[in-house]
């Protein structure tokens, strides 16, 4: 079948296509869904979501390192159900059935025929990206966007209505919410169209309303980070520091964008590339290929991390699947790829119930300081103990010191995790100098007893300890089946008598990046 790249409104008057097969693609996705929704509401609360839901006490025009889509989320679903992991899960299992649907859209777009759309669609959720979706994180919601970006792109492609340019304006004003990435995504999407068209785009007036809602959108943000001495900036070096010290570097980055599309999402991701640059019939959208190969290279240089490139995922998921239709016509071919689709379906359903029976049974670690072993899959409910250790401590201050009293962790997710728990058990008001938390605050100059929350050895709990006169280690937590930065290789301290007050010395003891992470036997598993 080949589509054209006139004006007319729709090429569908005058080539015949195959209708979309809602049914079948809500069936697959709502069934992955539902399926995930089983670990969604068994795991653990994360790190992030407990910082998230501090974000969200706190809302705020932008953060130090995330738009204010998130924390509103989490404030909103925390206000509904107070204190239900599943209610802030909720958003991100709706948004992987939005995926799911975009990509055998984008298949339908292509003209693939409905079993091939319900094929793209199984495979995002049958993929290892989907374990991001069963917690609260700005990833689903970032990937959910890039993806109806491209989608709404592609079918301009295909029928010129000019009112899904402006769409993709919209979409883009709500992406910036939550992540720039979408800065990388129209950098590589518009140096692939320039490249290869379709060039008519650029003289569309609603392209350029469009562009005109998002940086309407992206404004205030903006204005935030200026006045701010951009953290954004800071945070992605922070970021690249951290990806470099334990993820592999970009070698790794590498490994993980090859590895997370899974067994039927790599094999369309491959199919996809070839018709992009082979089939006739996907001619018009070759501009896809060029902005897929321009992602990965600017998230290898710029050492970000591998789900940084996921969100053109489920377009190459919907394009493959065009590209295996047209495969099917040939009678030689059919029985081989059968056998090869039956085989990867049988792989990636075997991941999705690995995914599904998350957390395993905490009898099950043998080594815990084994590398590749993720603890957290285990179901340790880590920051609930590390909260318990700290009101040990608190509570046994004198009644005088309980007054002024506060607490400083020196992570981030720490602090969300203190500032949670506070509020149902008695935890003095919380700070950290780590990343977007040391914004929130710095503690007051009054507060001459401090309850410090440091990693064992780190240089920061040194340079913290260091501008205290008096300073008593209270607790360790040296749980064997622990986490780094949780419960294992933890120290509490009391310190007493700041040197100097902590409005002054607070912006010294600020960073982005995490505390050494290598002086833990289970470093880069949070």
């Amino acid at each position: 079948m080949t589509l054209t790249t006139t004006d007319k409104a729709d090429s569908e008057t005058t080539v015949a296509r195959p209708s979309f097969a809602w049914r079948g693609v809500a069936l697959v996705s709502g069934l992955a869904a539902l399926v995930l929704s089983v670990s969604a509401a068994r795991l653990h609360i994360a790190g992030d979501e407990l910082y998230y839901l501090a974000c969200g006490r706190r809302l705020a025009v932008s953060y130090v390192d995330n738009g204010p889509l998130v924390p509103l989320i989490a404030r909103l679903c925390d206000l509904l159900a107070p204190g239900s992991v599943i209610a802030l899960r909720i958003p991100g299992l709706l948004l992987l059935v939005a995926v799911s649907i975009l990509a055998a859209a984008v298949a339908y777009e292509c003209g693939a025929r409905p079993r091939f759309q319900m094929l793209a669609a199984a495979a995002f959720p049958t993929s290892p990206l989907v374990f991001g979706f069963t917690v609260l994180t700005s990833v689903s919601f970032d990937i959910a966007c890039q993806a109806s970006i491209i989608w709404l792109l592609v079918r301009w492609v295909r029928t010129r209505r000019d009112r899904l340019l402006v769409a993709i304006g919209v979409v883009a004003a709500i992406d910036v919410q939550d992540k720039w990435l979408v800065l990388m995504v129209a950098a590589a999407v518009g140096l692939s169209i320039l490249t290869l068209g379709p060039r008519e785009i650029l003289r569309r007036p609603a392209l350029w309303l469009g562009l005109l809602i998002f940086a309407a959108a992206m404004l205030p943000a903006l204005l935030w980070q200026a006045s701010h001495d951009w953290p954004q900036l800071a945070t992605n070096d922070a970021i690249a520091h951290e990806t470099a010290q334990t993820m592999g570097g970009q070698w790794g980055t590498v490994g993980a964008i090859i590895i997370s599309p899974g067994f039927i999402g790599g094999g369309l991701i491959l199919l996809g590339l070839y018709g992009l640059a082979r089939a006739p019939h996907l001619r018009q959208y070759r501009f896809l290929l060029v902005a897929a190969v321009l992602m990965v290279i600017m998230v290898i240089g710029g050492h970000g991390r591998s789900y940084y490139v996921a969100g053109i995922f489920p377009v190459l998921f919907g394009v493959g699947a065009s590209m295996l239709s047209t495969l099917f016509d040939a009678d030689a071919q059919r029985i081989m790829l059968r056998r090869l689709c039956t085989g990867a379906a049988a792989c990636s359903a075997a991941l999705l119930a690995f995914l599904a029976c998350l957390p395993y049974p905490s009898s099950w670690i043998v080594d815990p300081k084994s590398p590749w072993l993720p603890l957290q899959h285990y179901g340790n409910d880590t920051w609930h103990s590390l909260a318990d250790a700290v009101h040990e401590v608190a509570i046994r201050l004198p009644p005088a010191e309980q007054a002024t009293a506060v607490v400083v962790a020196s992570a981030y997710n720490q602090a969300g995790a203190l500032d949670h728990y506070g509020r149902s058990t008695w935890i003095p008001p919380v700070y950290s100098p780590h990343r977007g938390f040391a914004a929130f605050g710095t503690p007051p100059d009054s507060a001459t007893t401090i309850v410090y929350v440091g990693f064992n050895h780190g240089t920061e709990q040194r340079d913290f300890l260091a501008g205290f006169a008096h300073t008593t280690k209270a607790r360790q937590l040296r749980d064997p089946l622990g986490l780094s930065g949780q419960n294992f290789d933890i120290d509490i301290w009391i310190c007493r008598d700041p040197l100097t007050p902590m409005s002054t010395a607070w912006p010294s003891l600020r960073y982005t990046v995490a505390p050494p992470t290598e002086l833990s036997p289970l470093s880069g598993l949070n």
